[in-house]
């Protein structure tokens, strides 16, 4: 169904009713809920490249900050686009649970309040003060990030470990233990404020353990210090295992989504010459002018994802760029890209 479709009249979505629904009408249902208004073609765009006899599709929600969001290697195209919709749809389950109900159509429409000139002025100064933030990017996300950071690797199944109780008075509140961490530290847990629901609990929580840890001086020191040298991490060249490309779509949530938000490696001690071979306007593919001698470069045939964000300077279908190699669970993606 396209998202133009999609405009009829909306349940209460909830992440309840995701598993049963499918992935990009789901979509297209929270983007209209979460702009109030109906969404067209244009707001939401798949895009499709096939890798061998498979497709991975990447979907753009130009409705929402033109966030991108990668989907898994599929059989063929409609699954691909599924499975990028899904990933979409798990980096905003908690914006879903908060959505309120959708108006009733019997109601008249809301008259517009006129804002006088003090109250615009105090509006457009808690926007600047709160900035332009990711939705997808939680205590919990920031908590995991941060814990990847120290430890040097990606964390495993039971080793970030959310308890909630809740009361017969009403609330939740939930603990979480970090059994990644070093020394004394993986034995503690930390207990968050008495929320309305679990998952505002559990955010509690992963707010309050962050907070501490940002303050630990020794903490801090080892998510700054680099990866040690090894394989991958040589000049110009990349050799390595490399990381489990098909993981969970929970763990990617988890890392902030997907794309340019995933926590990366770099495997370039210094910057490698190459060309812009395709260009979408937020993000394409570079190409280094030597083969780049590692495993996950033979998925696009040497092509390596560019997001605009980081790219210095207009990128161009065509354009001379040196730019440092990085990589995340889905791939080589280049990052510092400068058109020369």
């Amino acid at each position: 169904m396209d998202a133009a479709q999609s405009s009829g009249s909306l349940a209460n979505l909830t992440s309840g009713d995701v598993d049963g629904m499918d992935p990009k009408t789901t979509l297209n249902h929270f983007c209209q809920r979460f702009c109030k208004r109906p969404v067209t073609k244009n707001d939401i765009a798949y895009t499709t490249n096939k890798f061998g006899h498979q497709y991975q599709s990447i979907v753009k929600l130009d409705c929402i900050q033109g966030q991108e969001y990668a989907g898994h290697l599929c059989l063929n195209q409609k699954e691909a686009d599924k499975s990028a919709a899904q990933q979409a749809i798990m980096a905003f389950m908690d914006q879903i649970d908060q959505l309120p109900p959708p108006n009733s159509k019997d109601k008249k429409k809301k008259t517009q309040v006129r804002l006088t000139a003090a109250e615009l002025a105090a509006k457009k100064a808690r926007q600047a003060e709160e900035g332009d933030n990711n939705p997808a990017i939680t205590p919990k996300t920031r908590l995991n990030a941060l814990v990847m950071k120290i430890t040097k690797r990606y964390l495993k199944k039971g080793e970030t470990v959310y308890e909630t109780r809740s009361f017969a008075s009403g609330g939740h509140q939930a603990t979480v233990q970090l059994k990644a961490l070093p020394d004394d530290w993986t034995g503690r847990v930390w207990a968050g404020h008495v929320c309305t629901t679990k998952q505002k609990a559990e955010q509690s929580a992963a707010e309050i353990a962050l907070e501490q840890i940002e303050a630990d001086e020794e903490l801090q020191k080892k998510a700054a210090e680099p990866k040690g040298m090894g394989k991958g991490m040589m000049k110009g060249k990349g050799k390595g295992k490399g990381f489990d490309w098909f993981m969970n779509p929970w763990d990617l949530m988890m890392m902030g989504g997907s794309g340019p938000n995933l926590p990366r490696m770099r495997l370039t001690q210094e910057a490698v010459d190459g060309q812009v071979v395709e260009w979408k306007g937020s993000f394409g593919w570079v190409k280094p002018t030597e083969p780049f001698d590692h495993p996950a470069a033979k998925r696009r045939e040497g092509k390596i994802y560019a997001s605009s964000k980081d790219v210095k300077g207009e990128a161009a279908v065509d354009a001379k760029v040196k730019f440092h190699i990085y990589e995340d669970p889905q791939g080589l993606g280049a990052e510092e890209i400068e058109v020369v």
